[in-house]
């Protein structure tokens, strides 16, 4: 029994980290087989292809879903409505929800299922000051001016994520896999970034895999250490007193000393 479940657990990530690229493979051209490649494995196959079709009976509740995070539009830190939205979906489809996750009233974690492994699903859910944009429009058209808006993708994020829980959940059930699905968002990304809020309250402390997904445009899939860089804003005051910085440094306290 240990082994067999062991297995199923390889499955099963396996399963789940096929089904971002499940559909836009689909599109591209075939690829020669790597020369790395393992033995053909018909089991796994058949749960990505199980997977697959669950995505893609999605596709209508997924276009909602984005366009709706799209409609509320909300910054970091405020982003109640879109919250509220995709945690009622979620609660609708069996998962328990934790509320304010790290003690930010925005942030939630959202469980289904039981046992190992334990595969965490993340995406950001906050927008952009100024950044309202009608869709589908290539030069600058703000639905309201001035307002925010997702001008970076966040309000794809979520639901895609949220549709690859319920296909995996859906094929869990039907395959009686054993494991453990949650569900959580980036909050405030473009502002300070909850993530580090979540790991230090240890949210993550008995998760075996992360899968986190971004919006881009080449359909490509990272693993291990980002290459992405992170900004804080910290502002500082400094005090001195006025001298000539060449020529009679001594005489003064150069606050732009301080600053370099």
């Amino acid at each position: 029994m240990t082994c067999s479940r062991a297995v199923d657990s390889r499955l099963l990530i396996a399963a789940l980290a096929a089904i971002v690229t499940v559909s836009p493979a689909a599109q591209q051209p075939p690829q020669a087989p790597s020369a790395a490649a393992g033995p053909a494995n018909p089991t796994l196959d058949q749960y990505k292809r199980d997977v697959g079709q669950e995505v893609d009976g999605l596709q209508e509740m997924i276009q909602r879903m984005n366009d709706q995070v799209f409609s509320f539009g909300e910054l970091g830190f405020q982003e109640f409505e879109t919250t509220k939205y995709l945690t009622g979906i979620l609660r609708q489809n069996g998962f328990t929800v934790q509320e304010n996750l790290a003690g930010i009233p925005t942030a939630w974690m959202a469980s289904w299922g039981s046992g190992k492994p334990v595969i965490a699903l993340g995406s950001d859910i906050d927008d952009i000051p100024q950044a309202s944009q009608k869709p589908g429009v290539a030069y600058h058209d703000p639905i309201i001016e001035g307002a925010p808006g997702h001008g970076e993708g966040h309000n794809s994020g979520m639901p895609l994520q949220i549709a690859a829980a319920l296909a995996v959940k859906k094929v869990m059930e039907q395959r009686h896999l054993q494991g453990t699905l949650r569900l959580w968002p980036g909050v405030a990304e473009e502002l300070d970034g909850a993530k580090a809020y979540y790991v230090k309250a240890g949210a993550f402390k008995d998760v075996d895999i992360s899968i986190f997904t971004h919006v881009g445009s080449n359909m490509q899939a990272n693993w291990g250490e980002s290459l992405s860089n992170a900004l804080v804003s910290v502002e500082y005051n400094f005090k001195g007193e006025s001298a000539h910085a060449a020529g009679a440094p001594w005489r003064g306290r150069s606050a732009l000393d301080a600053v370099e």
